[in-house]
């Protein structure tokens, strides 16, 4: 096989650049590739790829290539050190603040004093290129990645072409995966909407149906006990009636954070309805973990209307149920049951029966 023309070389390294860009894999395994992409393009001596900050105030090191004569020195050791350091735009140099606001490369040589200003270069690189990584969103906002930084001993007058393709795939790499990030973030936060309570940050009705049917499958395979108790808030529509919505809501958090700071983390914490709670159990702590929560929602600021207390009504898988459905509906009964006998009553199936 005949080597390919010196001419083709830059053709072939962004084709293989490009094709890095389309397959998948972590950013900085793209970056690193991509940064030897950009040296072999340009023979330069140091390259290094720098990520704009969430708040848009410093250069954040992603990939960094030693210059090629580096030896493994103590010297060398420095350099890769600083240049991990993140930089404020403010401090930088003055060519790469133009580069970055005016969107456009900027070649300029390195001196003593630009060390101050430029850690992540090594000492021995007089020519340098910023080049601004720059996308554009569908609606044409120009939006600035990063910054491509490239250097050797003599001074650079323009960047070629082909590094200045590089730079656009690196740019497109690093939009990509913050888009991916962003579409993860969304979807996370989706999940979070379907299946948490808005007003108390606890699991919803839905969470707490599929979590129930799954406690059961466990704790049948296991021939465990499950605690399952219910808590009505007592007096909140008196309370909002009487004083409105946003005392009855605040009501309703701090008794919310009451149960999540008295029970287990391996229970499940849910609101189910308007004013009342659920509590799954594994275990026989239902009883237990229902007596807490009602001593200690006695013990918070009383509402505008008076002490805060809650009625819990108590039941037990098997005893009271083998499937969800009718586990619940046993809770509902003993809660309305609990209701009977007065605010801050905890009923316990020994009590009922």
């Amino acid at each position: 096989m005949t080597d390919r023309p010196d001419s083709l070389a830059p053709a072939v390294s962004l084709l293989d650049a490009a094709r890095i860009v389309a397959r998948g894999g972590p950013l900085d395994v793209k970056l690193v590739t991509l940064a030897e992409h950009a040296r072999t393009t340009t023979g330069a001596a140091h390259v290094s790829i720098h990520l704009i900050d969430a708040e848009g105030t410093g250069l954040v090191p992603a990939s960094r290539l030693p210059h090629a004569d580096g030896d493994g020195s103590a010297n060398d050791a420095q350099e890769v050190g600083d240049a991990l350091s993140p930089l404020a735009l403010d401090g930088a140099h003055p060519a790469v603040r133009s580069a970055l606001e005016d969107r456009l490369p900027v070649s300029f040589v390195n001196d003593a004093d630009a060390q101050v200003s430029l850690p992540f270069l090594p000492a021995t690189a007089r020519g340098v290129a910023a080049i601004p990584l720059v996308t554009a969103d569908d609606a044409g906002a120009v939006v600035v990645e990063g910054l491509l930084l490239w250097a050797g001993a003599d001074e650079i007058e323009t960047a070629p072409e082909a590094v200045l393709a590089v730079a656009d795939l690196i740019a497109v790499a690093i939009r990509q995966t913050r888009l991916e990030n962003a579409l993860t973030e969304h979807a996370d936060w989706l999940d979070r909407v379907a299946n948490t309570d808005p007003l108390t940050g606890l699991a919803n009705r839905r969470t707490f149906e599929r979590m129930l049917q799954l406690e059961l499958v466990r704790a049948s395979r296991q021939a465990a006990p499950i605690g399952l108790a219910l808590f009505a808030v007592d007096g909140l529509a008196e309370l909002e009636a009487q004083t409105g919505a946003a005392a009855a809501d605040d009501v309703l958090r701090r008794v919310a954070a009451t149960l999540a700071d008295q029970l287990r983390l391996i229970d499940t914490v849910a609101r189910i309805g308007p004013g009342t709670f659920a509590a799954i159990c594994p275990g026989a702590q239902g009883t237990d973990a229902a007596t807490r929560v009602r001593d200690a929602v006695a013990q918070l600021a009383p509402a505008p209307t008076g002490p805060l207390s809650v009625t819990v009504g108590v039941v037990r898988f098997p005893d009271e149920g083998n499937e969800a459905e009718q586990l619940l509906a046993a809770g509902e009964a003993a809660l309305e049951a609990a209701g009977a006998q007065g605010p801050g009553t905890v009923l316990e199936p020994s009590v009922r029966s």
